[in-house]
């Protein structure tokens, strides 16, 4: 299984669907028909994957709008990406793996 490193670029996959609920986001996979929520910095994290990017690009985004170190970041933002790649919410290309 490739492994996702900073170079990677990391997108929604096109079966995963979603909508804003009161400031979380619902995730339908159309392809298990299984919905997923996410908290309102997932949400942030999540929207900015509308627009695919790297994992590096990511992180510095949201560096730049939250008080956090980039080593809290990058590990934060992985475990969402791991949980949402595990789901087949999203996936990513590129990058060489470590």
């Amino acid at each position: 299984m490739p492994t996702l490193t900073e170079e990677c670029t990391i997108h929604p996959a096109p079966h995963a669907v979603s909508c804003e609920l009161a400031g979380e986001t619902v995730i339908l996979d159309t392809s298990s028909d299984r919905y997923f929520a996410l908290t309102a910095v997932g949400t942030e994290i999540w929207n900015r994957l509308q627009v695919p990017c790297t994992l590096a690009a990511l992180c510095e985004a949201l560096q730049r709008d939250y008080d956090v170190t980039p080593e809290q970041c990058r590990a934060d933002v992985s475990t969402l990406l791991e949980q949402l790649i595990e789901h087949g919410l999203v996936t990513f290309n590129g990058g060489p793996s470590l």
